[in-house]
C-alpha cells in the first residue's frame, strides 16, 4: 500500500502538466498530544481486559512535506494532495511500572522488579487530501483526510516473562481542519487534526497479550514554498 501510494503521487506530480498543480514543498512543525489506552489480557483468552490504563505524552515533532494544489471547477474550490514525511525514529510513548511476581525461580520466593513497554516509531509517512475553498486572493480554508502508515517497533519488558521485541506496520486514518495564508516568502498554513491509529498488540512468553491504542491530536504550523 505505502509503495503504490507513493508511485501514484509520483505519476501525479510529475507526469501531469505543470499548469494544472502549483508544486510545493516545506517543513512542518507539529505539538501533539498523544494519547494511548494500554490494555493486559493475562491468559489471552480474548475476554475482558484484566487491566486498562490511559497514558498522555506531549511531544513535539518536525516532518517534512511535498505536494500539489490545483483549483477546482466548482466557485473557489482547490485541492491539495501531499505527502508528510518524520525522517527520524520517535518515540511515541515509553512507561514503567513496579511489579511483585510470586512466580518462583526455584525456592518459591517471591520476586519483584520492573514492568516497562516502548513504542518507537519510524519511516511514518501520511497521505494526505485537502480540499479547500479560497476565501480571497491571499487566505484558504481547508480539511484534511489522510492515510497514515509507519514502522513501529515495540519492547515489552516483564519481571514475569521473558523480553519480547516485536516490530509492527502501524496504519491510521487522520482528520483535520485548518486556513493557508500566502506571505511573501511562501505560504503558511495551521491545521488541527485528529489521527486515529490501528492498535497494536504484543503477547509475551506467559500468554500475556499486551495491546496498545494509540491517538494522536496535534496543531502543526506549516512552511512552504511553491517550486
Amino acid at each position: 500500500m505505502k509503495k503504490l501510494l507513493i508511485l501514484c503521487l509520483s505519476i501525479l506530480f510529475f507526469s501531469t502538466p505543470s499548469n494544472a498543480w502549483e508544486r510545493a514543498g516545506g517543513i512542518n512543525l507539529q505539538y501533539a498530544g498523544i494519547d494511548t489506552t494500554v490494555t493486559d489480557d493475562i491468559d489471552n483468552n480474548g475476554g475482558t481486559a484484566d487491566t486498562t490504563k490511559d497514558i498522555t505524552n506531549n511531544v513535539g515533532i518536525p516532518s517534512l512535506f511535498i505536494e500539489g494544489t490545483t483549483k477546482l471547477g466548482i466557485g473557489n474550490g482547490t485541492l491539495t494532495v501531499g505527502i508528510d514525511y518524520i525522517p527520524f525514529e520517535a518515540e511515541f510513548d515509553s512507561r514503567s511500572t513496579t511489579q511483585s511476581s510470586l512466580k518462583a525461580k526455584g525456592d518459591g520466593a517471591a520476586t519483584s522488579g520492573t514492568n516497562s513497554g516502548t513504542v518507537n516509531v519510524s519511516s511514518h509517512l501520511t497521505f494526505y487530501l485537502q480540499p479547500g475553498v479560497q476565501i480571497n486572493d491571499e487566505t484558504t480554508v481547508f480539511g484534511t483526510l489522510a492515510f497514515v502508515t509507519a514502522d513501529a517497533e515495540a519492547e515489552v519488558v516483564s519481571v514475569s516473562s521473558t523480553n519480547k521485541n516485536e516490530t509492527h506496520n502501524l496504519e491510521g486514518t487522520k482528520l483535520g481542519v485548518g486556513i493557508k495564508r500566502d506571505t511573501n516568502f511562501g505560504f503558511m498554513k495551521l491545521e488541527f487534526a485528529t489521527t486515529d491509529y490501528d492498535p497494536i498488540s504484543v503477547v509475551t512468553s506467559n500468554n500475556t497479550k499486551v495491546t496498545g491504542d494509540i491517538d494522536n491530536t496535534g496543531l502543526t504550523l506549516s512552511l512552504g514554498k511553491s517550486f
